[in-house]
């Protein structure tokens, strides 16, 4: 490192405190004034190397840095350092139109070979070019084709690709286009599978024509193609429009974006998804987690519809960009799909380890450690019982996650239909858990879908336990499920009058809103909270569908 005071702060800043833009900003304004050029001392040039690759590392959407590094290593390195960064650039962020459109300036202004040239069109066209602010790239493709190539076939292939593309500049290319085909013979404007469609139905329609007779037929066909195709991308354009006119901020910055930002962007993945084009589809989702890069919802959603359509490669490649690249090291939802995603392709030592990777992060997180030990369950079944004990009998998990693993244990015990054990369970954990709503809901729910001779003695029991051993608020919960079993299945009058009907004693005024209780604001950051998001489950199932009929609402641990 240099001995540059100002630079050795800084660099001591952002690695303490990497998530620090303004510092790295200002680190980089302090490399770059060393004045590098070829000849600059090599302890200047590795400066702004290493600050660029630890910047670029941390921040890889940042598309005009990568745009400045390659000009920088240009001018330390030549042609061939610049092409080096320009091709880190587009594999960190592969949909940037600006970071294109300069690598594609860089080549054209340093390489005569129009194969290769054509080659890095094609290969940015894949990435931008379904991008609805597209136009710049596709711009400067045409002009390369037109002028630089000057290969009337070529220009015509490429427009019959662009005018079906809804964009914002869509009206433009299709007047190019439209102008195009009428100066050229019908068929030579379409592909051959088109023109022989075209011929099918003319003679289908006409009989055998030739000569004049069969131009003017094709070129009836081609003007109906033309209008067809304006239409349906006008409508296609018209359609996005509402979304895109919404999009305050399509790159990517450390500051959150707003809610109705957020929301846009669901919906017009809702749209798209809809509409049922893969390739659109995929695009969106990639340009939309360049302004979402930090909100985990988008990833997951991403990397679900990845695996919906089978792409269990790429799934689990957007989830390991997600976890290890773009999110806080605590956000681990993403870690726990992409230890799914990396079991369903068979790579299940990758998985134990990402699980066991979140879990000495965060130990007491009980969806990670459920995940875990099913992983665990669905490897060799053997396994089970043995390690979900070890979680239930450890000492640093609270009493709401040992609840919640004990009834995840009797529902496997229930899979095995036995019933006896799964008694004998709750019987021995009904002191400890006493005071467990979770619990006790549980264990009515597994004596209700029993029907033997003694089940209405043993339902009756459970629910007078629950009763004298809950709290008032829920004791409430317990005898309106009380009421509705005795009223519903028993026969003891006398019980059913004895059993308290919960009286509202809350009298409002006629203008008066009864209150309502809502989870505050904020409140849906649970990445403290290792019990925030867990599964809800409601009936014991598989004792009888009379045992849903009990379930009332799901409850989770309490």
């Amino acid at each position: 490192m240099a001995g540059n005071a100002e630079w050795d702060r800084l660099w001591q800043i952002v690695h303490a405190t990497p998530e620090d833009f303004s510092s790295w900003e200002q680190l980089i304004r302090v490399a770059e004034s060393a004045e590098i050029t070829s000849t600059s001392p090599p302890e200047h040039i590795t400066n702004l190397e290493l600050v660029y690759d630890a910047f670029l590392s941390k921040f890889p959407l940042c598309f005009g840095y990568w745009k400045k590094y390659a000009d920088w290593e240009g001018i330390a390195h030549g042609s061939q350092g610049a092409e080096r960064t320009f091709e880190r650039g587009v594999a960190a962020i592969h949909n940037s139109i600006d970071l294109w459109n300069h690598y594609l300036d860089f080549k054209l202004a340093t390489t005569t070979d129009n194969q290769e040239l054509e080659r890095l069109f094609e290969r940015a066209a894949v990435n931008v070019g379904y991008d609805f602010l597209a136009h710049p790239f596709w711009d400067k493709y045409i002009d390369f084709i037109e002028n630089r190539v000057s290969d009337p076939k070529k220009l015509m292939e490429l427009m019959n690709r662009i005018v079906i593309i809804p964009m914002h500049q869509y009206a433009r290319y299709y007047e190019k286009w439209r102008g195009l085909c009428a100066n050229t013979e019908p068929s030579e404007a379409v592909n051959d599978a088109t023109l022989q469609q075209f011929l099918s139905e003319v003679k289908a329609e006409k009989g055998e024509l030739t000569g004049n007779a069969l131009e003017k037929a094709l070129r009836e066909k081609l003007d109906a193609q033309i209008a067809k195709v304006y239409k349906e991308t006008q409508e296609g354009t018209n359609k996005r429009w509402v979304y895109e006119a919404e999009i305050k901020r399509s790159y990517f910055h450390i500051k959150p974006l707003d809610r109705p930002q957020l929301q846009n962007w669901s919906k017009y993945l809702d749209f798209e998804e809809s509409a049922g084009d893969i390739t659109r589809i995929r695009a969106l989702y990639e340009r939309c987690l360049v302004p979402c890069a930090q909100y985990e919802e988008f990833w997951l959603r991403y990397g679900q519809w990845l695996a919906k359509n089978n792409l269990i490669s790429d799934a689990k490649s957007a989830y390991e960009r997600a976890a290890y690249t773009f999110l806080p090291k605590d956000k681990i939802h993403v870690k726990l799909a992409l230890a799914l995603v990396l079991e369903e392709e068979g790579s299940t030592d990758e998985a134990r380890s990402t699980y066991t990777s979140v879990l000495q992060s965060i130990p007491t997180h009980i969806e990670a450690i459920t995940d875990y030990i099913h992983f665990e369950r669905r490897q060799n079944t053997d396994t089970f019982e043995s390690l979900i004990s070890q979680y239930i009998s450890s000492a640093y998990l609270d009493e709401s996650a040992r609840v919640y693993l004990t009834i995840q244990y009797i529902k496997y015990l229930q899979q095995k239909m036995e019933s006896d054990k799964i008694r004998e369970m709750y019987e021995t954990y009904s002191s400890a858990y006493a005071k467990s709503k979770y619990f006790w809901i549980n264990y009515i729910n597994f004596e209700l879908g029993l029907f033997d001779k003694e089940a209405n003695k043993r339902i009756i029991n459970v629910f007078e336990k629950a009763r004298k051993s809950l709290s008032a608020e829920d004791q409430q919960i317990i005898n309106n499920r009380y009421r509705s079993y005795l009223m519903e299945r028993g026969d003891d009058v006398h019980l059913l009058n004895r059993v308290p009907l919960h009286v509202s004693t809350e009298f409002k005024s006629e203008n008066e809103e009864p209150n309502t209780l809502k989870r505050p604001h904020g409140d849906n950051n649970n990445n403290n909270n290792p019990y925030a998001k867990q599964p809800r489950y409601d009936a014991y199932a598989g004792y009888g569908q009379q045992s849903m009929n009990y379930a009332g609402s799901y409850y989770t641990p309490q």
